[in-house]
């Protein structure tokens, strides 16, 4: 297993803190950039598998077809199941009042 060392200098700590603040945000960036690929077919799959419903199976879970399309004009790096669960939510609450 490697290990970054930084070089320990007394008055510079504080530069020394910056550097791994700055590398701890660059390895988080490139995680995140690298995932998002995976993240969003699974996401796409998931909206893929609710638009194969009927039109009566959308009923059922509170939705219907122009929610399915809403939730595909979300930006790429949203979860359309998120949207998608709050639209069936505000329904349901909406009914119960």
């Amino acid at each position: 297993m490697a290990t970054i060392e930084f070089p320990h200098r007394a008055a510079t700590g504080r530069k020394d803190s910056r550097a791994v603040h700055h590398l701890s945000a660059l390895l988080h960036g490139t995680a995140a950039a690298a995932l998002w690929l995976p993240r969003f077919w699974a996401h796409r799959r998931q909206l893929a598998l609710l638009a194969s419903m009927s039109t009566r199976e959308l009923l059922d879970v509170g939705l219907n077809t122009c929610d399915i399309a809403n939730a595909l004009a979300q930006r790429n790096d949203q979860d359309p199941t998120v949207y998608l669960a709050d639209v069936a939510r505000e329904r349901r609450l909406r009914r119960q009042a």
